[in-house]
């Protein structure tokens, strides 16, 4: 009898303790407000490259405390205490250790904060708290500069005191950054470095030698591949200032660069994953002639190679198909053929036109703006030292009302309907989802321009030759 309760004895410790376990908090962080607030929920949330995301909610144990907790780790970067009324009250930062407590009050919450049991965020408000004090002597210097410029009294000396205080303001951060090698607040310190252009390369008499140092030197101080600075306002701004400053405004350049981005934030999945999400939604539709080369770029090289998170088979399959439709119609790429029925009941392909210039024009008979691209491809004709024909392609299946239509809106060129067709359908070849929709061809039947419109012609043929 007393064995077989030593054993049930055992066996409910043992119950015991596998669910203290099972129950115990991976994270559990614990917040007090004091002063003027009365609410009785908070939000915990981060920032997440150009968005915010909900990561949990705590609700008040008594008036001003609060526990987030839960029991799956949290990644790290900088979260951010937020008002249900979605005021960001403070931020701070989850690192490996993910047990502390913060409080604070509402009259200054980063000035008053303190920290107890996470060395990483007693550094960080020991920074934040140093880099308002810093700002408001800043100001002050600034602002009392400019009221002795409006009486025309020296400030050389206010000059200076400036110039000392920023290179004091950077000897500071420097030195965190390299006292505290390995923590989250030293790489987001060096994360936030400018590169400085050494004064050889400024007064060099080459004047794009300066851009072609920033550009090399540009990401020496942020690490592409810590996820946790994916949770920091800085990683999307920094990577959207290299692509608008540092980046020729070009489909092969910004696929260069993509390309570089994204082999600097390998090995971290999920960085490249929200990278080239990024990306695919900037270009699937892009603003800009010819960059939907990188959006089948980015399908070819990176989904349909390995996986991105967040992919699904049927996502996959999806941007596979687009990608598939749009590349035979990239800019450079020969044009589809078209062999489609004219007025006269013959099938025709605009392959055969011996011009120098070919315009495709897709329209319909009951679309006013196809009107007024119709007058526009008129005024072609007059001009002579263009050798240009159009291949009009009326998407109306009903050939009685094309040609009535053609006749009294005076269409220009050669005449065919896109619904009695030799060739694969119109739809599918040109991508053609609305009206109207223009292709300029070169003597080759190369497509050099696309969705472009009929009064832009002229001028892109001037800067194309």
């Amino acid at each position: 009898m007393m064995n077989v309760l030593k054993v049930f004895l055992l066996f409910v410790v043992t119950i015991m303790f596998s669910l203290d376990t099972i129950s115990a908090n991976e994270y559990e962080i614990k917040i007090k407000i004091e002063g003027d607030f009365n609410d009785t929920t908070i939000l915990l949330t981060s920032y997440f490259g150009e968005k915010i995301k909900i990561i949990d909610t705590a609700y008040a144990i008594k008036q001003g405390e609060f526990v987030f907790e839960g029991q799956i780790r949290l990644p790290g970067g900088i979260y951010m205490v937020v008002s249900m009324q979605k005021k960001k009250l403070f931020e701070f930062i989850v690192d490996a250790n993910q047990k502390f407590k913060l409080s604070t009050n509402t009259s200054n919450y980063a000035g008053n904060m303190k920290v107890s049991g996470s060395t990483e965020n007693e550094l960080f408000y020991s920074y934040l708290v140093h880099n308002e004090q810093q700002f408001k002597i800043n100001q002050s210097i600034i602002k009392e500069i400019d009221s002795l410029v409006a009486i025309s009294e020296n400030t050389d000396y206010l000059k200076n005191a400036l110039d000392s205080l920023n290179k004091a303001s950077t000897t500071y951060k420097l030195n965190i950054i390299s006292d505290n090698e390995g923590t989250f607040v030293s790489a987001l310190l060096n994360a936030m470095r400018d590169v400085v252009i050494p004064d050889s390369v400024i007064n060099s008499s080459d004047s794009t030698l300066s851009y072609k140092y920033l550009k090399k030197h540009y990401w020496d101080y942020f690490d592409l591949s810590d996820s946790a600075l994916l949770r920091t306002p800085i990683f999307m701004r920094k990577t959207n200032q290299y692509f608008k400053q540092m980046v020729v405004f070009h489909p092969d350049s910004v696929i260069s660069a993509i390309d570089f981005v994204i082999s600097k934030a390998q090995p971290s999945q999920e960085v490249v994953g929200y990278l080239v999400w990024h990306f695919i939604s900037e270009y699937q539709n892009p603003q800009f002639m010819g960059f939907d080369k990188v959006f089948v770029h980015l399908v070819d090289e990176y989904f349909s190679n390995e996986y991105i998170l967040n992919t699904t088979p049927s996502i996959l399959k999806s941007l596979q198909d687009r990608a598939d439709k749009i590349r035979p119609i990239l800019l450079g790429e020969m044009a589809p053929d078209l062999i489609l029925i004219d007025t006269a009941g013959a099938y025709i392909s605009f392959k055969a036109i011996p011009n120098n210039y070919t315009v495709l024009f897709f329209w319909d008979s009951d679309c006013g703006v196809c009107t007024k691209e119709i007058v526009e491809l008129r005024k072609l004709y007059e001009h002579h030292d263009y050798d240009i024909e159009v291949f009009a392609i009326n998407v109306n299946s009903d050939l009685d009302k094309w040609k009535k239509a053609m006749h009294e809106k005076e269409v220009s060129g050669i005449n065919v309907n896109g619904t009695r067709s030799v060739t694969r359908d119109f739809h599918d070849l040109y991508d053609i989802y609305g009206t109207p929709v223009i292709y300029l061809l070169d003597g080759d039947k190369k497509i050099i321009a696309k969705r472009i419109g009929a009064n832009k012609i002229l001028d892109f043929i001037n800067n194309y030759k």
